[in-house]
């Protein structure tokens, strides 16, 4: 079968390969996969770079120096790959094998939305992931869809009503606001009565978030990335009429969260959940001193860690609700081969898609 293969973390889209490997067999509790679609995110290009696994050494539960690798968790749990692996977060596929269990057994011929990543991600003709990690999608969501139904919709729903726990009537400003995760908040926003400033690069998306329920959206283009920050803090200012807002959400990082962080009125929560810029920011102490705000991250994979089963399947059920109201409807930019990787890679890394990037993986 074909696979794509990373060898080595790298910057250089371009080394990555499509491989002839074997099929993989499913253990106990685990199923085969026959992919049909998986989605290209931001997470995939940590992985192929490295991002992640600098981070992790970072930490202080890595400073072991006779660790082989970084862990995600303390504890030597959940060990980052090394290359050489397979990558690809998501995905929807066929389950055409079962390797034992219960559940496993269940799932046989269902169409399922996967949760995988390296070393055995879904950018290959068939992935082995565990059953618990397979969701059955309705017939009503089409194969598109269907691929990207994991990664962003539980990163959004758990960021707007878990972490944050954004309360009704308050303001959200985010920035990324037109990616596809920017406009599940918006979507999901309206639902809750939450009201949102969303950030945009261009004024053509303006008016596309305006249409989906955004109550502001402040455009950059045209700004002077020396004002880009005096700009914001106005926007906001008027919007809210000097109270600031009471959340943040920043997926770029960079100078983008040096801008934002000002804007918090008191008790201000602002919540980092991307690297966008590939950029330090300096956060001054006072910034955070003076209204009693404070920063948190999120990493999708850590903080679904620590919920028990009874709340996953309670996050599970909340974000059923959402899907079934179109909040997790997601554009597609463009759909490339397997064999186009590189293709599929760059247009992931252009400014300005007008939605996903997807691989059209086996029909």
């Amino acid at each position: 079968m074909k696979a794509i293969q990373l060898n080595q973390f790298t910057s250089n889209l371009h080394e990555l390969e499509v491989v002839e490997t074997k099929i993989p067999t499913p253990g106990k509790g685990q199923v085969l996969v026959k992919m049909l679609y998986s989605a290209v995110n931001p997470s995939d290009l940590n992985y192929i770079r490295g991002d992640y696994q600098e981070a992790l050494s970072r930490l202080i539960w890595n400073q072991n120096k006779q660790q082989k690798m970084p862990f995600f968790q303390p504890g030597e749990q959940n060990p980052h790959p090394t290359p050489p692996y397979i990558p690809g977060g998501e995905g929807v596929g066929m389950v055409v094998g079962a390797g034992g269990g219960l559940l496993a057994k269940q799932l046989q011929g269902k169409r399922v939305a996967v949760s995988a990543g390296p070393p055995m991600g879904t950018w290959q003709e068939y992935t082995v992931v565990d059953a618990k990690k397979a969701v059955v999608i309705p017939a009503a969501i089409d194969d598109q869809q269907a691929a990207m139904m994991l990664i962003n919709p539980l990163s959004s729903f758990g960021m707007l009503t878990d972490v944050l726990n954004v309360k009704k009537g308050r303001w959200l400003l985010q920035s990324g606001g037109a990616s596809a995760l920017g406009k599940m908040i918006i979507r999901m926003s309206v639902e809750l009565g939450i009201k949102t400033i969303s950030i945009v690069r261009r004024d053509e998306q303006v008016a596309e978030l305006q249409e989906i329920g955004a109550a502001q959206v402040i455009s950059l283009q045209g700004c002077d990335d020396d004002n880009i920050a005096a700009y914001i803090q106005q926007q906001v200012y008027q919007a809210t009429h000097g109270k600031g807002v009471d959340y943040g959400l920043d997926c770029i990082g960079g100078y983008m969260l040096e801008a934002m962080l000002p804007c918090l009125t008191v008790n201000g929560q602002m919540l980092v959940y991307g690297t966008l810029a590939q950029a330090d920011a300096r956060i001054f102490s006072r910034d955070l001193m003076m209204p009693c705000a404070s920063i948190h991250g999120f990493f999708a994979g850590n903080w679904l860690a620590q919920k028990t089963l009874l709340q996953k399947v309670m996050l599970m059920r909340g974000m059923k609700k959402m899907a079934l109201k179109g909040c997790f409807e997601s554009p597609i930019d463009s759909v490339f081969s397997l064999e186009d990787i590189h293709e599929a890679l760059f247009a992931a890394t252009k400014p300005g898609k007008s939605g996903k990037i997807l691989l059209k993986i086996t029909s």
